[in-house]
């Protein structure tokens, strides 16, 4: 019996729609998955770069990347906020115990590079050397230095001080490793009137700006609008600028490890993003961007 050219119609067009819904669903492919990292102002840019590269690579994962500060992002990891803190410092005690009593499991430590944390001055600014004794007498509290004139006679004016927020991961390791600790081994201070700023870029834009400005942020900021002073253990003694090499085999003085931080057993989309910013590819996004990769 034929069927009336009505029905015919509607049959073909319902095997149409099928036909269409499922060449979508197969476009679509499974379920979008979405990773948050968040921290570190230092690592921002290779986050930023890692989330562009991940989420085009068609796994069904987005990565969502943003700064704040180390502190900030192991904050949103305690709160349980976020699947992933960078940072460029070791996480404190006190945070891993804040861990365990609010989401009842551990922290994992994942080290991804390294950076050398650089001096900066203005490109009109004559030294090109110095030595942690001297940014010790520079940056503590109660230091001795607090004239341009106290270090070269070529430059006169106020050391115009310009460094990184208190949240910042930068800041705890600069104020550990160059302030250093008083005789009765107590942390020494920033001294007063450090001009701290919200992030990285921040500080290079500053220090390009005013000629007696001398800063500290990662060797990956490094621009033409400064310049960078090569850094030695003590007065006179060899001085090193920043670099793979010079961090790699300890010559530079202020170097130091970055941060991948995780809670308990991370989703299988989460243990496989780590794994890839492990990978060759990762690796070269965080040389790509100035720092030292780990392979």
């Amino acid at each position: 019996m034929c069927r009336p050219p009505y029905r015919r119609f509607l049959i073909l067009t319902l095997a149409c729609c099928v036909a269409a819904t499922a060449c979508r669903r197969k476009d679509t492919g499974p379920s979008h998955s979405i990773i948050t990292v968040k921290g570190s102002d230092t690592l921002v840019q290779v986050a930023t770069a890692w989330a562009e590269r991940y989420s085009e690579m068609g796994r069904g994962v987005s990565v969502n990347a943003s700064g704040g500060g180390s502190g900030t992002g192991i904050a949103a990891l305690i709160d349980g906020t976020i699947d992933v803190a960078t940072s460029s410092r070791e996480i404190k005690e006190q945070e891993k115990e804040a861990i365990r009593a609010k989401r009842g499991r551990e922290v994992h430590e994942h080290v991804i590079g390294h950076d050398a944390l650089a001096i900066y001055v203005n490109p009109a600014n004559p030294l090109d050397a110095i030595s942690v004794q001297e940014l010790q007498e520079i940056w503590a509290e109660d230091g001795a230095l607090t004239d341009w004139s106290m270090l070269t006679p070529a430059i006169s004016g106020k050391l115009v001080l310009i460094g990184r927020q208190n949240s910042s991961g930068t800041y705890d390791y600069f104020r550990e490793v160059v302030c250093g600790k008083t005789a009765a081994g107590v942390h020494r201070e920033f001294r007063g009137g450090v001009s701290e700023l919200n992030g990285s870029s921040e500080v290079i834009e500053k220090i390009a700006k005013v000629r007696q400005a001398l800063g500290y942020t990662g060797m990956g900021y490094k621009n033409e609008r400064v310049k960078w002073l090569a850094v030695s253990r003590k007065k006179g003694g060899s001085a090193v600028v920043p670099s793979i090499a010079s961090v790699r085999s300890g010559a530079y003085p202020i170097a130091r490890k970055l941060y991948l931080y995780t809670v308990g057993d991370a989703s299988p989309e989460v243990r496989e993003f780590l794994g890839w910013t492990m990978s060759e590819e990762g690796q070269k996004i965080v040389a790509r961007e100035g720092y030292v990769p780990i392979r």
